[in-house]
């Protein structure tokens, strides 16, 4: 990162309050924490929601979303990859996880 790109990053950055929960101290604190796991965000906005502007409580929901339909992406790739060699006679005997 450039000098500039530093200086603008912290300038941009709001002043936050004493009680305030990073990301990073979420990752660090909470198990099976990372940046591309949702429910990282959802504590984020959970801890913070006191104190956060409605523009980046937005802002972090629609994280929230991208990373679950990420994660439903690839599950369903994940289902269909796991049953490519199955009959339809042995997909309909598979219990169904959803009922």
């Amino acid at each position: 990162m450039s000098d500039l790109e530093l200086i603008n990053s912290l300038s941009s950055e709001p002043i936050r309050p004493v009680d305030h929960v990073s990301i990073e101290q979420i990752i660090q604190m909470v198990p099976c924490q990372a940046l591309n796991n949702p429910s990282t965000y959802a504590l984020y906005l959970y801890y913070n929601k006191k104190h956060l502007e409605d523009a980046e409580k937005v802002k972090v929901e629609l994280i929230i979303e991208r990373l679950q339909k990420e994660r439903s992406q690839m599950n369903k790739y994940n289902m269909d990859y796991m049953n490519r060699d199955l009959s339809s006679e042995e997909i309909k005997a598979l219990p169904n996880i959803n009922e």
